[in-house]
């Protein structure tokens, strides 16, 4: 049997060497691909995640301002309480207050009278709210 030729044993090897860099380009463009994907799902989470963010953010402040609402209008109700001529003790007994958490309400009403005083329309809504609460009583 006859022997290869030199030269055509190179062209193989170069036609050998050419496929095995084919391959490997090829390869390395998926992994290029896969690391874009991965990228952008990375990107993805973290808007998702932001958003997640921001909306807990705007439930929690709203929740806060409902929460802050509810404090006054219980503060309102002491006010009421106390300006029905019940004692400071009393009221304080009768809610489970001590007298620095009393003094704390009515000096949260007076602050919130500083700042905007009341409409006449939410002053009779609070009275009587005010004026359930004393029957509940």
């Amino acid at each position: 049997m006859a022997t290869p030729r030199k030269s055509a044993q190179q062209l193989a090897a170069r036609e050998k060497a050419m496929a095995k860099a084919r391959e490997m380009t090829e390869r390395h463009e998926k992994l290029i691909e896969l690391a874009a994907e991965f990228f952008q799902q990375q990107e993805q989470a973290e808007l998702v995640r932001a958003e997640a963010r921001k909306k807990a953010d705007a439930l929690l402040a709203k929740a806060e301002a409902d929460a802050r609402s509810a404090v006054r209008g219980a503060a309102t109700t002491v006010r009421a309480m106390l300006d029905s001529g019940e004692p400071k003790s009393s009221v304080a007994a009768r809610l489970g207050l001590s007298g620095a958490e009393l003094k704390r309400m009515l000096d949260l009403i007076s602050d919130d009278n500083l700042v905007s005083p009341a409409s006449d329309e939410s002053e009779e809504r609070d009275s009587s709210h005010a004026d359930d609460q004393d029957v509940a009583a």
